[in-house]
């Protein structure tokens, strides 16, 4: 991810029972998934890691598709070859193109988890925890990355205008309302500074169009470098729309507790 590499790989503990999204990516290192939810008779991503916007809007799928996928719950099934072809609908053609293997598992609340490689099975139990509830940001862990050339750059990412131009150009292709997929966009995009780029205790939702994040390094790069950075790294995701996102520096800190007001502040 060039310059935004993870900013540490401090071992945090997890609670595993009701289970945030974000936490469950870290526990299993995964690179690309998404948790897709029945509404009515069609499945929509609901969140994700490693999608596009015009994946998102391809996962929209029928019940009757997932039953011939996965008809039974608490099962991973795997898919290679030309296995995988039906599958491959689900995803933008800039993501189809790498996908060799693919596993899928049904938990008993009838969520379906689509990923990019084999599941373990310590994973599929763990997806059976999974709940809706957010990452607990623990500010204590940050006072390690925390040294004497330190440069704590804090950073505010509003995707409002960007989901919408991309919604209105695709709304008449989906099942999702624009709140639903605006929901799936920001978690995707929360889920990739917390997991991929960044760290999940520097990284929050601000709103329900934003986060804030905070880029530690001890290197002197400019601002500017890293707001370019952070804006190729959001094409993954809006393509030609990423012009549309607004990244904002909010200053530099120099302590944990500065870090921590800032994250938390309204």
């Amino acid at each position: 991810m060039g310059l935004l590499s993870r900013a540490s790989t401090l071992d945090t503990p997890v609670t595993t029972q009701g289970l945030a999204f974000s936490d469950f990516i870290n526990k299993h290192s995964i690179k690309l998934c998404t948790l897709l939810e029945q509404k009515n008779s069609y499945y929509c991503v609901n969140n994700s890691i490693g999608f596009d916007c015009e994946s998102i809007i391809c996962a929209d799928s029928t019940v009757d598709f997932w039953n011939g996928i996965c008809s039974n719950s608490n099962k991973i099934y795997t898919f290679t070859g030309t296995d995988k072809n039906p599958l491959l609908q689900l995803f933008s053609i800039n993501l189809k193109e790498k996908l060799q293997e693919l596993s899928v598992y049904k938990n008993s609340s009838n969520q379906i988890l689509l990923c990019e490689g084999i599941l373990s099975d310590k994973a599929a139990q763990d997806f059976n925890k999974i709940s809706n509830s957010e990452h607990t940001n623990e500010y204590n862990n940050i006072n390690p990355l925390l040294k004497e050339n330190t440069v704590v750059l804090l950073y505010k990412i509003d995707i409002e205008k960007a989901v919408k131009a991309f919604y209105n150009s695709q709304s008449t292709n989906t099942k999702h309302n624009f709140e639903s997929f605006n929901k799936a966009i920001i978690n995707e995009v929360y889920n990739r500074f917390a997991c991929l780029y960044n760290n999940s205790d520097t990284t929050i939702k601000d709103s329900d169009h934003s986060i804030k994040t905070v880029i530690i390094t001890d290197k002197a790069y400019s601002v500017e470098l890293i707001t370019q950075h952070i804006k190729l790294n959001l094409q993954e995701v809006f393509d030609s729309y990423a012009s549309e996102v607004q990244i904002s520096f909010s200053g530099k800190a120099t302590s944990c507790d500065a870090i921590k007001d800032y994250l938390q502040a309204e």
